[in-house]
C-alpha cells in the first residue's frame, strides 16, 4: 500500500482503480476498494467521470474490475455512485448557470404584474424575501427547476398557483410557533396563520385546501418541501410578530383587546390572534362613536342603581387579577320586560357592541358548555355576558357553567394528539334571567360567589322606564367600548400605584366584612369591595357620570339576602320535610290498614319508619327513597348528608351516617332524621 500511495500521478483519479487491479491478494482488493470510496477518492472519481477522455478510461478500468473475481458488485456499486454524484453536480453547475442567468430572485420581482395587495403583505416585505435555489415563481404558479440528461434545465410546475409564507409569529403564553402563509385564489390573494405543524404534515396541510390554496393529496409532499426551502432560505428576513389568545393582562403587564394592546413600551407589541372558532369573537369587543355620546346616554339612567352596578361589575373584571381574587356572579333576575337585557346592554357597551346579533360583546344562554368555556377564556380577564337564562336548552349547564366560572378553569378534554389545554380565566360573569340563578346550583361555596340583584333595572313604572330604556339603548347602540378602553390604558399606565389599589380595596373589603351579618355576605365582601374601588376610579378618574343614588346599599342588601336564602342543607331538610308530611302513608306506623287491620303495603313500597302520633324521637327514611327525593329536589345527597351530620341532625350508628330499624318486623338500614330538627325545619 505504501508503494501504490507513492505512485499516485497528482489528480489523476484511475489509479485508485489500478490499485484495486495490481493488488495481489484479496485483503489487498478491499483495502484498495475501501481507499476508493473515500470523500476524496470519490470526488476525483466524479469530476473525471464528467470529462469524455477521462471516463472512457475509467469506464475500461471498471470493465476490468467487474470481471475480476470478488470484486464485480463492489465495483458496479462504485461504478454508480460516481455516475450519480457526477450527473448531481452536473445538474447543480447548470441550475447555477440558471440562477445567474435569471435577475428575478425576490418575489417582488418573480410576481410583478400580480402583487398581492398592501393591506395583505407590504412592499418591503415582498422586496425582501428570495426565492430558494431551484426553484422559481411566476403569476401562473411554483416550479421545481431539474436538468434533463441532454443538459436543458426543466422546470416542473409544483404548485398552479403561488403559494410562499411572508411572516413569523410567537405565540407569547405558550411559545408555539405559526406562520402566515399567502397564496392566490380565482377571487385572489389570500392569507392565513397557521400553526407552522401544518405545513409539515402531508395529511394537515391539506386542509388548506380547504380555503382554496394550491395543495393536493398529489402534490402536498412536493409543496411542504417548498415551502421548508423557502423558511429555510428567509428566516431571519421574516417578519417576527407576537401574538397572544387571549384579551385582558398579559404575562409582561400589558393590556389586549382586539384594536388595541396597551404596553408601557412600544418595544413590545403583541398582536391579538384568537384561537380557531372564536374569530367572531373579536369583532364584537370593539368601539363605535364617541366617549361623549356614551358619557351623555349614561346620564340618563344613573338615578337606577342596578343599571350603575351592571356597568361597576364589567369595568371590576380586570381588577380582580390586581387584588388576586376569583371571579364572581352578579346575577340580574326579575319579571320580564323589567329592563334586564338593557341592563346587561350597559354592561356590555364598557367594552364593546351591545347587540342581540353577531357582532357583539354580550351573549345567549343559548350555548352550549363548551362553548361558552372557550370564550371565557378568549375574553380571559373582560366579562362573560350571559341573557335569559330561560334560553338555555339544559338546565344542568347553568349550575355547571357558574360552578366552572367560579373556579376560573374549564373541563380538561382530549384530542387525537395529546390533552387539549384546558381555558382559564379570572373575570365577573354577569347574567340574566326571570329566575335567580343560583337556583340551578347545588354547590354551596358556588352559591355563595352568586351575586343575585331582584328587581327591575330602570324602576316599577312603564312610563318612565320604557322611555329610558329606548333612549339609553339608542345612544349605547352608536357610542359604546370607550370606556373599557380608558380603564385599561389607565391601569397599565399606573402599574406603579397598583398597591395603593390593593390597599384601597383592603379597607373596603374589611369594611364589608365588619358589617356583614352572615357567613355569605361575608364572602360578598370581597366582591363588593372590588367593586367599590372601580366605582372610585371610574367617577374619580376617568369621568363617568356619577350616580344619582347609592347602588351599595343594593348591595350589601343582595349580599345579606343571599346569606339568607344559601342554606342548602336546611332547605333540603325543609324539602324533605315537605315530602314526608304528604306521605304519610309510606311509613312503617303511620301506614294504611286493611278490613283486618293488617299493614297495607303502600303503593312503590314502603319509605321508611315513623312513629304514630308524637311519640317518636326521629324519622327514619331509607337510603334509596332519600337520595330519590333530595336529587328530584335540586340537592346533593351526599353534601347534604355530611352537612346534616355536621349539625348534629341525624341519628347515626357508631361509624356510619345510617342505622338499622325494624319495619315491619325487618332490619333495616335508614338515615334517621331527629325531631329536634324537623322541628326546625316548620319553623317560619
Amino acid at each position: 500500500m505504501e508503494q501504490m500511495e507513492t505512485e499516485r500521478p497528482g489528480d489523476d483519479s484511475t489509479h485508485y482503480l489500478r490499485a484495486v487491479l495490481e493488488a495481489e491478494t484479496k485483503e489487498a482488493r478491499a483495502d484498495a476498494l475501501a481507499e476508493a470510496r473515500t470523500p476524496e477518492a470519490m470526488d476525483l472519481l466524479a469530476e473525471d467521470w464528467a470529462d469524455d477522455a477521462q471516463r472512457k478510461i475509467l469506464t475500461t478500468l471498471f470493465s476490468s474490475l467487474e470481471a475480476t473475481p470478488g470484486c464485480t458488485v463492489k465495483a458496479r456499486s462504485l461504478r454508480k455512485a460516481i455516475e450519480g454524484l457526477a450527473s448531481t453536480r452536473q445538474t447543480e453547475a447548470r441550475l447555477d448557470q440558471l440562477e445567474a442567468a435569471i435577475t428575478e430572485t425576490t418575489l417582488a420581482a418573480a410576481l410583478t404584474g400580480r402583487l398581492p395587495p398592501e393591506s395583505l403583505v407590504s412592499a418591503p416585505v415582498l422586496a425582501d424575501l428570495r426565492v430558494p435555489r431551484g426553484y422559481q415563481v411566476a403569476p401562473n404558479g411554483i416550479f421545481k427547476l431539474s436538468a434533463s440528461p441532454d443538459g436543458d434545465v426543466v422546470a416542473t410546475r409544483i404548485a398552479a398557483t403561488p403559494i410562499f409564507i411572508v411572516g413569523r409569529t410567537i405565540d407569547v403564553l405558550s411559545s408555539q410557533a405559526y406562520r402566515q402563509v399567502v397564496w392566490l385564489t380565482p377571487q385572489g390573494w389570500a392569507s392565513r396563520v397557521v400553526d407552522r405543524r401544518t405545513l409539515c404534515d402531508g395529511r394537515q396541510i391539506l386542509g388548506l385546501a380547504t380555503y382554496e390554496a394550491p395543495v393536493s393529496s398529489n402534490t402536498s409532499g412536493q409543496i411542504i418541501s417548498w415551502l421548508s426551502e423557502f423558511e429555510a432560505e428567509n428566516l431571519w428576513r421574516f417578519t417576527t410578530v407576537q401574538t397572544t389568545p387571549r384579551m385582558g393582562w398579559q404575562p409582561d403587564g400589558s393590556f389586549m383587546l382586539p384594536d388595541q394592546h396597551y404596553a408601557l413600551t412600544a418595544a413590545a407589541r403583541y398582536k391579538f390572534m384568537p384561537p380557531d372558532g372564536q374569530e367572531h369573537v373579536s369583532r364584537g369587543w370593539l368601539t363605535s362613536g364617541t366617549w361623549e355620546g356614551w358619557q351623555e346616554a349614561v346620564v340618563g339612567v344613573s338615578e337606577h342603581p342596578i343599571m350603575m352596578i351592571a356597568i361597576y361589575a364589567a369595568a371590576t373584571s380586570p381588577l380582580l387579577q390586581i387584588f388576586n381574587i376569583p371571579g364572581f356572579v352578579v346575577d340580574i333576575c326579575g319579571e320580564t320586560s323589567g329592563g334586564k337585557t338593557t341592563a346587561l346592554r350597559l354592561a356590555a357597551s364598557v367594552w364593546g357592541k351591545p347587540s342581540d346579533s353577531y357582532p357583539t360583546a354580550m351573549y345567549s344562554w343559548d350555548a352550549t358548555r363548551v362553548w361558552i368555556e372557550r370564550t371565557a377564556g378568549t375574553l380571559y380577564n373582560l366579562p362573560l355576558i350571559l341573557d335569559e337564562t330561560k334560553r338555555v336548552k339544559n338546565t344542568k349547564i347553568i349550575r355547571d357553567v357558574i360552578y366552572d366560572f367560579c373556579q376560573g378553569q374549564g373541563r380538561g378534554r382530549g384530542r387525537p394528539d395529546g390533552t387539549r389545554r384546558s381555558e382559564t380565566w379570572r373575570s365577573v360573569l354577569i347574567s340574566s334571567g326571570e329566575g335567580s340563578a343560583v337556583t340551578y346550583s347545588q354547590d354551596a361555596g358556588t352559591r355563595a360567589r352568586v351575586i343575585t340583584l331582584d328587581g327591575k333595572p330602570l324602576g316599577i313604572d312603564p312610563s318612565k322606564g320604557g322611555p329610558a330604556a329606548d333612549r339609553l339603548q339608542a345612544g349605547i347602540r352608536v357610542h359604546h367600548g370607550h370606556l373599557g378602553r380608558r380603564l385599561a390604558e389607565y391601569l397599565v399606565a399606573t402599574q406603579n400605584d397598583h398597591q395603593a389599589l390593593r390597599d384601597l380595596f383592603h379597607q373596603w373589603r374589611q369594611h364589608y366584612t365588619d358589617n356583614a351579618r352572615n357567613a355569605v355576605a361575608k364572602r360578598h365582601a370581597a366582591y363588593l369591595a372590588a367593586m367599590a374601588v372601580t366605582a372610585t376610579i371610574l367617577h374619580d378618574h376617568l369621568d363617568v357620570p356619577a350616580a344619582q343614588c347609592d347602588p351599595f346599599l343594593m348591595l350589601a342588601e343582595a349580599a345579606h339576602k343571599s346569606g339568607g336564602e344559601s342554606d342548602r342543607p336546611l332547605e333540603a331538610l325543609q324539602d324533605l320535610v315537605s315530602w314526608c308530611a304528604a306521605n304519610q302513608n309510606r311509613f312503617w306506623g303511620r301506614h294504611d290498614r286493611g278490613p283486618n287491620g293488617e299493614p297495607r303495603v303502600p303503593y312503590g313500597g314502603w319509605a321508611g319508619v315513623w312513629g304514630d302520633g308524637d311519640d317518636w324521637s326521629f324519622i327514619a327514611i331509607s337510603g334509596a327513597t332519600l337520595r330519590n327525593q333530595l336529587e328530584s329536589a335540586g340537592h346533593h345527597p351526599p353534601e347534604i348528608l355530611s352537612r346534616w351530620a355536621g349539625r348534629d341532625w341525624l341519628v347515626k350508628s357508631s361509624s356510619r351516617l345510617s342505622r338499622t330499624v325494624r319495619l315491619d318486623g325487618q332490619p333495616t338500614r335508614c338515615y334517621c332524621i331527629r325531631k329536634e330538627a324537623i322541628e326546625l325545619a316548620l319553623i317560619d
